[in-house]
């Protein structure tokens, strides 16, 4: 069932141009950061998972859109008994939640709107060292590739949702450390440390073939975090995001030809305000040339930043490192665990805990990116008079409502449903159009939340019964 509740309140805090103010993404504050993961199905359907849920070590889930519309509203979906350290991944349209409860590993299915595919189930029994994150992909079979860290190494498994495990591998050389996977076509790339600071790559086939024996990315670092992020750009070149370096306080990159194993780039490190950098996400644009980088800074005194930079795939930067969302001037000054995904449009949504002074503890908070503000400088949007944009006359709807429109390009605006339906299309005339509710052939449309579409931005709006 549709909620039309919004979340709790918006968070005033001085963020950069493309960048949405915050929201808060949780009815109940926390007593500390929580891990967390993020995924978008579509254009804007979020789908969130997160530890302590109402206060207690359990794994929530719930489904917004950015404006704060609650598609399907918070609910528990480990067991009630400890529980955490959530991650997810997309299988098609819909999300999959991995946790652990306890020293197994726990999984679930959950489609676009929320709805339960496959209840909370068992996916590891196996124990684990000192990582016990699963990070997983899917392939086109929609099967789960996953890696966890268990005492004998990289545990690399496959795993049909609903049937259970198909194939295993412990990969050979590998130590209980961290890994990664990303699954590009019919190949399985796998990035995971080796001791405490050396990188290293393997590569798999959907059969479980090693087609790239283990490589080394560098050697020689003063340290390797256990932080890092994964990402296959357009060219299906592998990159490696991490807090690394010879000397402390750097990020790094690395990429890998996705083809050969050859090492492109190794550890080409980021300067980065603050004494600190953590909590990394690099994110490749699936229609450009180019991967999105965020981070959190701090300087040491107290001072926060969410850090964001644009690259192309050889490395170079699109737009220098700046700060997508500043707190050193605010009172609130803790930031722990940003996770960020990013749609087919290359409009990015990143959550992470912000620390609040007034209740002792934390709110996970939502902020998004435009991509059609990457290369736009300042000066050239602020001579900007009049932005695509969409307002509704009134919001809920009860029968019939207009549409303002500043769109030149386009002449028509779109109307889906939940699922992403195209339900109806209605003209645009003079930077005005009409609905009344209905689809294509004249029907009234049941009562929920509509997307409203016009090139390249939109809106929602929540239909009532008449």
């Amino acid at each position: 069932m549709l909620s039309t509740i919004v979340l709790a309140s918006t968070i005033l805090v001085t963020h950069a141009p493309g960048w949405s103010d915050l929201i808060i993404t949780e009815d109940m504050w926390s007593y500390g950061f929580q891990y967390k993961a993020l995924n978008v199905v579509g254009d804007d359907t979020l789908h969130q998972f997160w530890d302590v849920f109402n206060q207690e070590t359990r794994i929530g889930y719930k489904v917004y859109l950015p404006d704060g519309t609650v598609i399907f509203p918070e609910t528990m979906v480990s067991s009630d008994v400890w529980s955490g350290y959530s991650t997810s991944a997309l299988v098609g349209d819909s999300v999959i939640g991995f946790w652990r409860q306890g020293v197994p590993a726990w999984y679930c299915v959950r489609d676009i709107a929320g709805g339960e595919i496959l209840p909370r189930s068992l996916f590891q029994s196996d124990p684990y060292y000192n990582r016990p994150f699963v990070d997983a992909s899917s392939d086109s079979l929609g099967r789960i590739h996953a890696v966890t860290v268990i005492p004998a190494g990289v545990l690399y498994t496959v795993t049909e949702p609903g049937f259970g495990e198909v194939w295993r591998d412990t990969v050979p050389g590998s130590r209980h450390e961290t890994a990664g996977i990303k699954i590009d076509g019919n190949r399985v790339h796998i990035i995971y440390r080796e001791g405490y600071a050396t990188p290293m790559y393997v590569q798999y086939d959907l059969d479980g073939n090693i087609t790239i024996p283990a490589v080394t990315l560098t050697t020689g670092l003063a340290f390797l975090y256990s932080l890092f992020s994964t990402a296959v750009d357009v060219n299906g070149d592998v990159w490696y995001f991490t807090t690394a370096g010879r000397s402390y306080n750097y990020i790094t990159l690395f990429k890998i030809d996705g083809e050969t194993g050859d090492v492109l780039i190794s550890d080409q490190e980021i300067e980065s305000p603050g004494v600190s950098q953590n909590f990394l996400v690099i994110l490749p644009d699936s229609s450009e040339e180019k991967l999105y980088l965020m981070w959190i800074a701090n300087d040491g005194d107290g001072n926060y930043w969410v850090y964001f930079a644009v690259i192309d795939t050889n490395g170079e930067f699109v737009e220098e490192p700046y700060p997508a969302y500043d707190y050193s001037d605010e009172e609130v000054q803790q930031l722990s665990t940003l996770t960020a995904t990013i749609n087919e449009s290359g409009d990015i949504f990143a959550i992470w805990s912000q620390g609040d002074v007034e209740v002792g503890g934390y709110w996970i908070v939502m902020g998004w990116f435009d991509h059609n503000w990457v290369a736009i400088g300042e000066e050239e949007a602020e001579a900007s008079v009049n932005p695509p944009s969409i307002s509704a006359s009134c919001n809920p709807v009860t029968g019939s409502v207009s549409f303002s429109v500043t769109d030149d390009m386009h002449d028509e605006l779109e109307i889906y449903d939940v699922s992403g339906r195209l339900v109806t299309m209605v003209s645009v005339s003079n930077g005005a159009a009409f609905w009344d509710g209905r689809d294509a052939s004249g029907n009234r449309l049941p009562h929920g939340v509509y997307r409203v579409s016009c090139g390249d931005v939109a809106t929602t709006v929540t239909l009532l019964e008449e």
